[in-house]
């Protein structure tokens, strides 16, 4: 079945998704390469289209696919075939509801994808890239309520390492793995390095994790860092740490 014939069993007339069929599409990295599901669609303002993993609001790099042949892939994308321009969809699994909103007039449309995300996931990942001398940093909201355990943060990551690293870590401890201030962790990063924990001083859940405060309405919420070694095995705070790492991975324990 061709993929207009698809979309004509659905619909009595054209949408934008079959008007658009021969157009260009973003989608991430994961979705092209069909290692993860497409469960966010965007019907970008201009007219193009995003197919999204949801599972980051920094998905890195994307690929150029064509809208034909995503939905040939994924047949269920047609279901959100009349989203109009500006508008996006988002699931929690292939086949689910999609539950739409409009994005360039929803200002609460990120804090419903964070709330949907606890909700499926257990926990939602946000990322605030570098800038200038200041260090990319991502961190989790949602741990405290799923399982009532500190939130995890990493600081110094590329985005897609640290959500791995944040991701890795919320497993070991939905398995019932004690991680607590001082622990080293395996497996949370390649090469067969140990991470370490550290507790989060109050003093930074402003700066570093606004979200947060923003979802327990206050600092009423513990937070864990996931301090890593440089390629040597050293960390921040051992003699052999060079001041440039030092300033990229400063340690959050401390109140100043």
């Amino acid at each position: 079945m061709s993929m207009h014939a698809r979309l004509d069993t659905l619909r009595p007339t054209s949408s934008p998704l079959e008007e658009g069929v021969d157009a260009g599409a973003y989608c991430t990295a994961e979705v092209a390469q069909g290692r993860l599901p497409v469960l966010q669609v965007t019907h970008d303002a201009d007219g193009g289209w995003q197919f999204l993993d949801a599972t980051t609001d920094m998905p890195g790099k994307c690929v150029l696919r064509s809208v034909r042949a995503m939905v040939s892939a994924d047949p269920t994308l047609a279901q959100v075939g009349d989203l109009p321009r500006g508008w996006s969809a988002l699931r929690s699994a292939v086949g689910a509801t999609w539950q739409r909103w409009q994005t360039g007039c929803d200002e609460h449309a990120a804090e419903r994808k964070a709330l949907h995300d606890i909700d499926t996931y257990g926990l939602h990942i946000l990322s605030v890239a570098e800038d200038g001398a200041l260090p990319p940093f991502s961190y989790s909201i949602g741990i405290g309520q799923s399982l009532g355990l500190p939130e995890m943060i990493v600081v110094g990551l590329r985005h897609e390492v640290a959500q791995a690293a944040i991701n890795a870590c919320y497993a070991l401890m939905k398995a019932g793995q004690r991680i607590v201030p001082g622990a080293r962790v395996a497996g949370l990063l390649g090469g067969g390095f140990e991470c370490e924990i550290v507790e989060v001083s109050p003093a930074h859940y402003r700066e570093y994790m606004g979200w947060a405060w923003w979802l327990y309405d206050g600092p009423g919420f513990r937070a864990h860092q996931i301090v890593f070694p440089n390629t040597a095995g050293v960390f921040p705070w051992e003699p052999a740490a060079d001041a440039w790492f030092r300033n990229w991975q400063p340690l959050l324990n401390a109140t100043a």
